[in-house]
Parts: C-alpha cells; structure tokens; sequence
C-alpha cells in the first residue's frame, strides 16, 4: 500500500547505504561537523540536515541558520552533547520552525527538473542522502525539552517514516513519481512544553505488507505547522532509540489462553501435541523459536527481537512444562493373553506363536491418553507397536512364529573355537512342505553377551531322506540381534527317526559362532577344536538322555576325576556303555577301563561288542560263531577270540552281573553281518531293537530257543539277531560244536506267534499253527503271504 505526505514547506527525502541498520548512527547527536553556504556558516550532527543544507529556493536564504549545539544532555545520558531546534523570522510575521531531519529540506524549485521538465531527484539534497535501516522497530524513544510561547500551535513534532527503496513523494506533490512504498510510521505531533527534559516512547504503527524497510526518514521540527512558529520557539533533542520488543503478547494452548506478562515458566498438565500451542509476540519483526525435549517434555520458547545479533543478545525466553511422554508400552496381549516375559522399557522383541490378524494384539501405553500405533509386515511376520505422538523413536516389536514342531536339543555353542555354553533348548521345525522347511531357535543366548534374541531360518532345503541345508544373512529377532544386523548363516543338518541333529556356524565381525544341535539321545558330542574345560565337559553332559553317549575333545584337555565316556584325543580312561541305550562310536579310541552294564542269566545269549576281546576275559563258558546254514540247520563254530562289531552267540555257566575289560581298542561301531544261505546273523547297538518278524535267542518253559519275535518284543543293545529272506522256514535246526550246551533245536515259531493256514483258493487248512509240519507240497497263505512248502 502507498500513501502521500503532503509537506508546504518542508519535504524530506532519502536514501542510504547498503549496510543493514537497526539504530541511525550518531543518535545521540555527540559527533558535529562545519557547513556553509556563500558566507553562511555553521555546524551540523554528522548524517542530519537542518536548513544549513537545504536544497532549492531554501539554500542561501538569510537568516537559516535555526539548529545550534547544545553541550547539554538529558539525564543519565553517556553523551555530553545535545541539539536545539529554534525558530526565526524570515518574512515579515512569518517564523520558520527549526528542522532536523536525516533526509533533506527542499521548497520545489524548478531548478531540479531536467530538459524534459522532469524532476531530477539525483540531484535533490545536492548528494546529502544517506543512512540506511532496516530494521522493525516497535517504538522510537527520544529525549526532548521544549519550549513554545505560541499559543495557537504550540506544540513540537518527531517523527520517523519507514520506506522501501525509491523516493516517497516528489517536490510538487505529483503522485505519477511515487516509487517508494510506506511500511511504518512512529509520529508524535503534540509535545508541549516542559522545563525539563520529557523521555517519550512512541509505537509504530505498521502497514498491511510483508515488506521490509530500505530507509528510515526522520525528522523534528520545533513547530508541527510550518511558517507559524514564535520567536523563542525551541526543542532540544537528545539520544534517539529504537527499540526492539522481544516479548510474548499471547500464549494459548488447547484454546485456553495462559499468557501472564509476570510469568515466563508454565507447568500444563497435558502431553504436548505441537498443533494445539499457539502463541505471538509484541515485536513486529521478532522471532520465535521453540523446542520440545521429549524425553523431559519441556518446551523452550526463544523471542528474539529483530535487533538481534550474538553481541546483541535481545530475547526472552519462555518454559512450559508438559507432561513427559515415556513413548513406552505399559503391556501388550495377544488374543486377550498377556506376552509371556513382558518387561516394560528393558525389552522391546517378542515372540508370539500364531498368525496375525488385525486387532489380535493389544498394547497398553504408559502415558494415559496416548494413541498406539500398530503396524504389520507380512513378509518378516513381525507387527510394530509404536506411539508416534509421544516423538520418539521407541517401537516394540511382536514376531507371529509358526507352529512348530519341538525337538529338544542339547546345544553346543563356540567363538572363535572357544566354548560358551552348553544350554538344552528346543529347536522347532515348522512349515514342511515339498522340499523345504522352516527352522526356528529362540531365545538364543550367547556367554557374555546374554540374550541375543530369536534364529528364524526359512525355506530350508530338505531331501528325501532328512538332511536340511541353507546358506542365507539373516538378522536376529531381538534387541541384541538388531544391533548385530545381518549375519552371513551356514545351516547343515538332519531329521531322522524323530530327531534333530544340525549345526549353524554365523559370522559375526568376521568371528565364527558355531551352534551344534545333538538330539538328547545322541550317542556322542564332537567338542574337537573348541577349547573347553573339566567343567564345561559336565555342562555338557547336563541334559542327556543317552549315559553311552561319547564325549569327543582335543588332547591335553583336563577331564574331571573319574569321569565316564570322555575320549581325549584318542584315549579314554573309563568307558562305561549299557544295554538299555544305543550306543554308537563314530571315532576309535582306545581305552583304560571299560564295562558293560548287561545282565547275563546261565545260558546262551547273543553278543556283539565294539571292541575285540575273548570269552575267558568276558567270563563266559564260551563263544560261537555263525559258519553255515544248510537247509534248516544253523552251523556254529567255536572261537577263542571275538572280534570287534561281529555278532556270536555266548554261554554263561552262571549268571553274570555285568562285565568289563582293560585296555581294549574300541572302533567305531559298524556292526557286521554275517551271513550263510538266506539266514543273517547280525550285531545290534540299537537299544529297543524291535523284533517283530525277528530271531533270537529267547527262553520259554526253562528251554532256550532260537525264535521269531512276536509283536512287542525287542533286543537290547550289544545283542544279535537273525533274518531269514526268501520262502517261509518250517523248522530251523540248531548245530552247534561240542555239547552239553542246553541249547535246544529251533523250530519256526516255537513259543511264538501262531498262525492261520490257508491254500491258495482261501480255504483255511490248519488253525492256530506253529509249524507247516506235514503239510502237502504246495503253496499256502500265512498272515497274508505266500509259502512253499517242499
């Protein structure tokens, strides 16, 4: 917006330097310097005019010298100098007012107009343009004394008009060369007359613009109507000032304002959301600034006024105290049932089997009245909870795992070939499917570190026959594994016969983390190449199923007092194995002391150990081997040495508890077979072997017998069996070298199961049978397969 000024006498124009400015210099009027015109002389403050250098008619006039320096400076003042206004008479009853003023005195000669009758307004004020501002101040403070006797217009005039660039108003008032644009103004046109020094604040009023001032045109006049002034007339004027306000006007929040001009600390009771705060400031051009501390909830407001510098430091500041957002979650259920393990602010990683469908989770905030945020990834299966309101960054995160099938593990965990932990564990295995399957450990914890978080390993490879592979960069589920970000993962393994047996080897910082998976039962833990003590061999241990299962570790490695079933490098000092558990030996080893907890009742039995030995240094009567079967004859051999992994059959004359041996070599457990015709004879080191459909030796009736086993029967480890292939065997007989050895021929089925016999056209031709003794030669059904009888 534009507006005119219209002077008669007096018109004031300006312009300045380039250099920002928020106070004119030599505002306390200390710095004068000589003018003159023709043999007019005087003083002038350095940067004002006054009629001295008044351009146009105004110049040479007699008698205009009205602006004198005064050594007199208002109260308190550091200057020590003032300047006086005064009026003069100039024609007749005419007294011109004194004038000071920053721009220049023109009456609107013609003489300023170029050859086109424009006016020249480079030429205006004869180069006496300067001072520049820029600032926007609040209000102009100056100091006066003022003196009038005139009593129709007797009041004295200050005033400050802000501009933009260009010129504000041509000499002869034509409004086509206005350039410049008004942007505020601070006027006082009825200061009266006091003897002592008045101190007068006077506000700006601004226009309706976004705009900032280029130029400042000041001026003060002993009279505010030009030509009208008396003799004796005055103003002094002393230390002009703008100032700069750097307060707030206003501060509401939530609609309700809480603005109190005595108070800068504020304490609300609410959680602070940014769009319900509002505030402004009583400084046109100040600043505000704000910033929240979440985690205090304490907002900063700053007010600094325009005049601010670092030298300068004009501002207020302003606290209000919110209440502090945690951005914690106080609990959080699943279906309606509170996470297992919820710890408020110490974990933020859970794990919840099941699927995820919206509104299955619940979360508690802390902070009453706080919104939660939930959030799903399909791909990852991981939900986040978060509060965004609250500002920070604390999200909790729920994993939906599958349902798994469980295997307990013992686990075996190294870094760097250094033993760290020994825990039993379940190991799930989820998801099976054509081909591959998913792996799950949780709660994986490493020595020193404690709880790393929870293994997810998808579409893992799996063959036919169980054995699992995977190499993959996973990241942990938890709140040490995300600091741990993705590590390179090696996964080899196998589910057989309901276990697990798998081994994981991660990367981390080029550190090598190997986790070994042995089912509970298994028969032998590798600890080669991880260095491990007495103890952490017991921790090992902890756990186990299986009392034959055999330690591995390096030579040199200390092992308790009396422990059992621990090869160091290859010697074991007590080997303790037992029928009722499997026992297998992946490695040779030789051994000091080792025993073998079976029963023996007087009588034959079947045997097969892992090591060689004799019959006298187990205590047996003596031993025999399998050498020939000729038709329905089984031929044994005696022997005096027993070899490793071979099966014999054994007499003990008296019963024996248990036996053991010195200084054998055991070698790992291949049991033999040995065969003869279409019987086998072979060693057995499962525990619980099932021997359905099966021969062996057993006792009915005080008798000894080599018979089938019926349903529900089974064979310890470290005994033997037969398999007969091919037709069905009527009657086996027994040969065996020497006598007197209580062991009776073998029929089929004695003392075992008997049978249903049918021909070929369904019908039944004997019932309840033991034997096809005295059958017809021809083909028969028994339990559903065909027989030949010759």
């Amino acid at each position: 917006m534009k507006r005119l000024f219209t002077y008669y006498l007096l018109i004031v124009c300006c312009a300045f330097t380039a250099h920002a400015q928020y106070q004119l210099p030599n505002s306390g009027f200390e710095e004068w310097e000589d003018v003159s015109y023709k043999t007019y002389t005087g003083k002038e403050p350095v940067g004002w005019n006054s009629f001295l250098t008044g351009s146009g008619s105004l110049k040479g006039t007699a008698g205009r010298n009205q602006l004198e320096i005064m050594s007199e400076s208002r109260p308190g003042s550091t200057g020590s100098k003032s300047a006086k206004l005064f009026a003069r008479k100039v024609l007749g009853s005419i007294f011109a007012q004194g004038n000071l003023t920053t721009g220049c005195i023109n009456m609107g000669s013609m003489s300023a107009t170029d050859a086109n009758g424009n006016y020249n307004y480079t030429e205006i004020g004869d180069g006496k343009q300067n001072q520049k501002f820029t600032g926007l101040p609040d209000a102009m403070r100056i100091w006066v004394k003022y003196n009038s006797t005139n009593t129709q217009y007797p009041y004295g005039k200050v005033s400050t008009i802000l501009h933009t660039e260009g010129y504000y108003q041509d000499p002869m008032g034509n409004t086509s060369k206005i350039t410049a644009q008004l942007v505020g103004t601070a006027t006082k046109a009825d200061i009266t007359s006091q003897e002592d020094w008045q101190e007068l604040t006077i506000p700006f009023v601004y226009e309706a613009t976004t705009e900032r001032p280029a130029y400042a045109l000041v001026s003060f006049s002993s009279n505010t109507t030009p030509g009208q002034g008396t003799d004796g007339d005055y103003m002094m004027v002393d230390d002009l000032e703008y100032l700069y306000y750097s307060e707030l006007a206003s501060l509401s929040y939530n609609g309700t304002e809480i603005f109190d001009t005595e108070k800068t600390d504020y304490n609300i009771d609410a959680f602070y959301e940014e769009d319900k705060l509002a505030y402004t400031s009583n400084g046109k051009g100040a600043t505000l600034t704000r910033s929240y501390n979440e985690s205090t909830g304490l907002l900063t407001l700053t007010v600094k006024g325009d005049d601010w510098s670092s030298t300068n430091l004009n501002q207020h500041v302003y606290t209000l105290q919110f209440k502090p957002f945690t951005g914690e979650i106080a609990s959080i259920s699943y279906k309606g049932t509170p996470i297992e393990g919820f710890a408020q602010g110490t974990n933020h990683y859970y794990t919840v089997t099941g699927e995820y469908t919206e509104g299955c989770l619940t979360a508690t905030p802390q902070d009453e009245g706080a919104n939660v945020q939930y959030d799903y990834d399909a791909a990852t299966r991981i939900a986040t909870i978060s509060i965004p309101e609250s500002g920070k960054a604390i999200c909790y995160y729920v994993k939906f795992a599958e349902e798994a099938e469980g295997y307990t593990s013992k686990l075996v965990i190294s870094m760097n070939s250094a033993f760290l932990s020994a825990p039993v564990q379940e190991v799930g295995i989820a998801d099976k499917k054509e081909g591959t399957v998913n792996l799950q450990l949780r709660n994986f914890s490493l020595e020193g570190l404690g709880l790393i978080g929870d293994i997810f390993v998808y579409d893992v490879a799996i063959t036919a026959d169980g054995n699992i592979s995977k190499t993959d960069n996973i990241t942990i589920f938890g709140e040490m594994g995300a600091q741990l970000e993705v590590l390179p993962l090696e996964l080899t393994g196998k589910i057989s016969q309901g276990n697990l047996s798998a081994q994981l080897s991660i990367t981390w910082e080029n550190s090598p983390i190997t986790v070994d998976v042995y089912p509970l039962s298994t028969t032998s833990v590798d600890l080669t190449d991880i260095a491990c003590e007495a103890t952490q061999i017991e921790q090992v241990k902890q756990g186990l199923t299986n009392p034959n299962c055999i330690i591995y570790t390096d030579k040199g490695t200390t092992v308790a007092e009396g422990a059992e079933n621990v090869v160091v490098g290859t010697s074991c000092a007590k080997l303790n194995l037992n029928k009722s558990n499997d026992i297998s030996i992946p490695t040779a080893f030789a051994v000091t002391n080792a025993s073998l907890t079976r029963s023996f009742a007087a009588g034959w039995h079947t045997i097969c150990l892992p090591f060689a030995t004799t019959p006298e240094t187990l205590g047996a009567e003596q031993a025999q081997a399998f050498t020939a079967f000729d038709r329905n004859t089984l031929t044994f051999d005696k022997v005096t040495a027993m070899a490793a992994n071979t099966p014999y059959l054994i007499y003990f004359a008296e019963e024996k508890e248990n036996i053991s041996v010195q200084n054998v070599n055991v070698v790992a457990t291949k049991p033999q077979s040995v065969t003869h015709g279409n019987v086998t004879f072979v060693g057995n080191y499962e525990a619980g072997k099932n021997m359905e459909g099966l021969y062996g030796v057993a006792e009915k009736a005080g008798e000894q017998y080599i018979m089938r086993g019926g349903k529900g029967s089974t064979l310890g480890s470290t005994g033997a069996y037969f398999t007969v292939s091919g037709s069905e065997v009527n009657t086996l007989r027994i040969r065996l070298e020497g006598t007197g050895t209580g062991i009776s021929d073998v029929e089929a089925g004695k003392g075992g199961q008997t049978f249903d016999i049918y021909s070929l056209n369904g019908i039944k031709v004997r019932s309840q049978a033991t034997t096809t003794d005295g059958l017809p030669k021809g083909i028969y059904l028994i339990n559903g397969k065909k027989h030949i009888v010759k």
